[in-house]
């Protein structure tokens, strides 16, 4: 019986030993992301999958993932919380040539661009007596995409503008389609007015026109929340007006105005310098700008003057610009005012009424609604 004994602690050694030194050789491990972009709150399942691809059990593996702390497991699970991050843990028994898949769901509290890095392995022996750890680098991004805020529940007009708080009024009149008339805000050239209706109704009234395919839009994001732009980062108004952006792109999209867009934020990931998409239309154009503005960082690459200087000396012209900003400052004053005279139509939506007394009226303006 003893022979038995020493033989049984022998091969529990040898295990151990062949557990410790050959137990990460062909181990392979993968994650899986169900989706490429996801809304806030919108569920997306992580498959973490590991396969022993050799003769010897693996006993106890344990594998840390770590994800951000705005992202929340749907069903309860082994994580902790540390600083930023959220560490999920998952202990594994693999058999010989076993492979396992283990899927959590999850949501995202947050817009942004998450990037999945490293991945922590925990080898135990097999009576738990030592332990060897690895270090993997499995690199993985998810886009958060913003949330939408829509023109009529978040801006009112500023000043003496009149008429529908809509895309379709931004466009440039087409004298070839008369739809009726409307009352004279001043905007108008003279040549609009109706004066036999204005006769009849005691004010001046022009002719309303509708837009066609030929108008276009470009659309502009300022990020720049503060003088200097690396004093202060005003992130909730910034997050607002990535919001807004989204909205107002897609009532653009749903009114079928091809419409562009350029940004002076950084952008993440694989966009061109200048951050300019060019005027189109459909579903999968309105797609990869909601995916960039995504992808929109806190940080700068010019201000909004030399933005807009850099627009102004582009041969390109298209029918309206809007530009959306957390705040008019003083020194926007001057390039606003000549890109408008430069343009056939300016909208500019500012969170803040700051210095919006000092632009024209020649420009739409909108502000937060309170």
């Amino acid at each position: 019986m003893i022979w038995f004994y020493i033989i049984l602690v022998v091969l529990t050694f040898s295990l151990n030993k062949l557990t410790i030194k050959y137990g990460f050789n062909k181990i392979n491990y993968k994650r899986e992301i169900s989706k490429k972009n996801v809304e806030i709150d919108e569920e997306f399942d992580i498959t973490t999958i590991l396969e022993n691809n050799k003769r010897l059990p693996v006993t106890f593996l344990q594998v840390n993932e770590r994800f951000p702390d705005s992202f929340h497991f749907k069903f309860k699970t082994n994580s902790t919380e540390t600083p930023g991050y959220v560490v999920h843990t998952v202990d594994f028994f693999l058999m010989p040539y076993q492979r396992v898949k283990k899927t959590y769901t999850m949501l995202s509290k947050q817009r942004g661009v998450y990037m999945f890095r490293n991945v922590s392995l925990s080898l135990g022996d097999f009576i738990g007596f030592e332990s060897i750890d690895k270090e993997i680098e499995y690199l993985q991004e998810l886009v958060v995409l913003p949330k939408p805020l829509y023109l009529e529940d978040s801006l009112v007009p500023y000043g003496n503008y009149m008429g529908d708080i809509s895309v379709r009024r931004w466009i440039i009149d087409d004298p070839l389609m008369t739809l009726g008339i409307r009352e004279y805000t001043g905007r108008e050239p003279q040549k609009h007015i109706h004066w036999n209706s204005s006769i009849r109704y005691g004010k001046l009234m022009v002719k309303n026109f509708d837009f066609t395919t030929d108008n276009s839009l470009v659309f502009i994001l300022n990020i720049e929340s503060h003088k200097p732009f690396w004093s202060f980062i005003d992130k909730e108004s910034i997050e607002e007006c990535i919001s807004l952006s989204r909205g107002i792109l897609e009532e653009i999209e749903e009114a079928k105005i091809p419409y562009g867009f350029t940004t002076n934020s950084q952008i993440y990931g694989f966009y061109n310098g200048e951050n300019i998409t060019y005027p189109g239309v459909g579903s999968s154009h309105l797609e990869y700008l909601l995916e960039m503005l995504g992808r929109v960082s806190y940080s700068i690459t010019v201000p909004l003057e030399e933005l807009i200087e850099n627009i102004m000396n582009r041969s390109e012209k298209y029918t309206t610009y809007v530009i959306v900003t957390p705040r008019v400052f003083k020194s926007y004053i001057e390039p606003i005012e000549n890109f408008s005279r430069q343009v056939n139509s300016l909208i500019l939506i500012s969170l803040e009424e700051e210095n919006l007394d000092c632009l024209s009226e020649s420009i739409i303006k909108y502000v937060r609604r309170k």
